[in-house]
């Protein structure tokens, strides 16, 4: 089987034919996955916490077919404010869960494609970050990066992302059926973390 790479490009030009909805739904989703694959990792359960939230807005704006800048300004400022403040890097992993809820809830707002990509390049990069960190990677290596995206937990992430992709682009999310494709999709997420 062979391993996928992430490629920016080529996802947004995916994102860019599919409706708005479909690319609301895809950045929340993968704000998800990055929330509950990483967002655990920080110590600091506020950050988790006012990321959770914010995830938990954007599902609310796709379940209700809009986004309420009254509920998404104060979440995006607080958001913007643990960001701004993390000069050290000390946030580790978090701040790609944090950026992720972030470009998320934007998302939510414009149904920008560049955003919903910006989610998925966070997700991407939490699980790079998690691959450097470990003991057995020699960073004096010169293969060290096809050896990073070859690492169990960046493909599974990759393949996370291609499924969730799949997924919204064969789904329209509006009318009746609505619901039930949402639940298919939250119901793949969670059954996904919980391996």
């Amino acid at each position: 089987m062979p391993f996928q790479d992430y490629d920016e490009d080529v996802l947004l030009s995916e994102l860019q034919i599919l409706t708005a909805v479909q690319r609301r739904v895809f950045a929340t989703a993968c704000a998800e996955v990055l929330l509950l694959k990483f967002g655990s990792r920080s110590g600091v359960q506020s950050v988790s916490a006012e990321s959770g939230r914010a995830v938990e807005t954007c599902w609310s704006f796709v379940e209700h077919g809009s986004a309420d800048s009254e509920s998404a300004d104060p979440l995006l400022m607080d958001l913007e404010e643990v960001l701004s403040l993390d000069d050290e890097g000390e946030l580790g992993v978090v701040e790609h869960v944090i950026a992720g809820a972030f470009y998320a809830l934007e998302c939510s707002r414009s149904a920008d494609a560049g955003q919903a990509e910006l989610v998925a390049k966070n997700l991407y990069e939490a699980a790079d970050y998690m691959a450097l960190l470990d003991p057995g990677v020699d960073l004096r290596d010169r293969g060290v990066d096809r050896g990073i995206v070859e690492s169990g937990l960046v493909q599974e992430v990759l393949s996370s992302i291609a499924w969730i992709l799949s997924f919204v682009t064969a789904n329209l999310f509006q009318g009746d059926g609505s619901s039930d494709e949402l639940a298919q999709l939250r119901a793949f997420i969670e059954r996904e973390m919980s391996e």
